[in-house]
């Protein structure tokens, strides 16, 4: 009888202890009583926080080897914490662990992904969320379709002329900043603010009409837990193109994060844009749009995999509008990240668009079968970051668009190398 009591009473333990009460006892400078609760805490061994209450509170207590173990089971559990990752380099230097303390300092740099990303994977990942996240690139490449045009001989034959355009190349100089910051408005897994910006411009040496630039803003309100991160932002595009104020754009994207292992991170999200044209020659390709989309990445050491797919329905919001305005656009992407090596870290990205328009293929002559468009593209990213911050990189982007709509068909490359800063 002695036994199963004391069994239910190890039982009724094991079930209310928990990662709060582990924190709190740490907070209060009850390190001992932490460490037993963290240890007791089993249902929640997969949150990397608990194992990071264990670490400290072993490291407080002087248990060097206990720490270097918690430690090592967060950064497992979070590959992108990199205060604990510190904090373990720290304990290996001390320990004498010289081969470990040198592969860990190696790995002491960023993912290949931008502030945004960056931030969202930290709302689901790290203790604190107050984060400010920046970005910015300079790269010099060459288009050889600037104008996304089709062949000229094809267009020849098409219009029953002589003498059409088709592809321009040109050489290109490129800028794009971006900043991305997340402020809690109170303890962690709430409610949160977030303020995204990003800036982009290119420069074409031989076709400067098809100069670009672009400036987003966005801001939004989200909600954390443990395992999810709910997003609901409202961003505004503005584009400079073909020597114009070409277009605005307001988008709302409501989108959801779900951790569903400590490796797969599910995300949901539906989307309205309006896009208003404001110069006159272009004012009938203003449109408005609805969708939906889902995606799936899967994170192991420092890489990841991801496929996602997303659903758009257009609509002309002009009385008088160009033709091909009205259509449904789905797109399939899938890709990895890979640490190639120390020193070099590789993205290869595949991505397909069903275009399905209103409009024949062929208005000319009076064609009465629909347009469809198939897209497809690879691009191929190499970068060396040569120190933590700073990335080295070249991109060849190679795209293919197969119409029964002639001018619609082309291809088109883009090879660049750039430099890069990440904080």
């Amino acid at each position: 009888m002695k036994k199963i009591v004391l069994s239910l009473l190890t039982l009724t333990a094991l079930l209310h202890a928990s990662y709060q009460k582990a924190q709190s006892y740490y907070d209060n400078k009850e390190y001992k009583a932490a460490l037993k609760e963290a240890k007791a805490s089993t249902d929640e061994y997969e949150n990397p926080k608990l194992h990071l209450v264990w670490a400290r509170s072993a490291e407080a207590l002087g248990l060097s080897n206990e720490a270097m173990s918690a430690y090592e089971r967060v950064v497992m559990l979070d590959e992108n914490d990199s205060s604990s990752r510190m904090a373990l380099l720290k304990i290996y230097k001390d320990t004498d662990r010289g081969e470990l303390a040198s592969e860990l300092g190696k790995e002491l740099q960023n993912y290949n992904l931008t502030p945004a990303q960056r931030n969202s994977l930290k709302m689901l990942t790290k203790e604190n969320s107050n984060s400010l996240k920046a970005k910015a690139s300079i790269s010099l490449g060459h288009d050889s379709n600037i104008n996304v045009s089709a062949d000229g001989g094809r267009l020849d034959d098409y219009y029953g002329s002589i003498g059409s355009n088709g592809e321009k190349e040109t050489l290109f100089a490129r800028m794009n900043a971006e900043i991305s910051y997340i402020n809690e408005l109170g303890s962690k897994g709430g409610w949160y603010l977030r303020s995204d910006a990003k800036l982009y411009y290119q420069n074409n040496f031989d076709a400067s009409f098809y100069n670009l630039f672009v400036g987003d803003v966005s801001a939004g309100i989200g909600y954390a837990r443990s395992r999810y991160t709910l997003y609901l932002p409202v961003d505004l595009s503005y584009v400079n193109y073909l020597e114009v104020s070409l277009l605005t754009q307001v988008n709302l994207q409501p989108r959801i994060n779900i951790s569903l292992s400590k490796n797969f991170i599910l995300n949901l999200n539906v989307k309205y844009s309006n896009r208003d044209y404001g110069e006159a020659n272009y004012k009938g390709m203003s449109d408005s749009s609805y969708g939906g989309g889902v995606g799936i990445y899967y994170l192991f050491s420092k890489n990841y995999l991801y496929a996602t797919a997303l659903y758009e329905d257009f609509s002309s919001t002009e009385a008088i509008h160009y033709s091909y305005i009205d259509k449904s656009m789905l797109t399939f992407t899938t890709g990895i990240n890979y640490e190639l090596s120390s020193w070099l870290t590789g993205k290869l990205d595949y991505r397909f668009r069903q275009g399905s328009y209103d409009d024949s293929s062929d208005l000319l002559h009076s064609s009465t079968e629909k347009r469809q468009d198939n897209y497809n593209q690879v691009e191929l990213k190499l970068s060396h970051f040569f120190t933590k911050h700073y990335e080295l990189y070249f991109s060849d982007r190679y795209g293919n668009n197969s119409s029964n709509y002639v001018p619609g068909e082309y291809t088109k490359n883009i090879a660049m190398f750039g430099l890069s800063a990440n904080y």
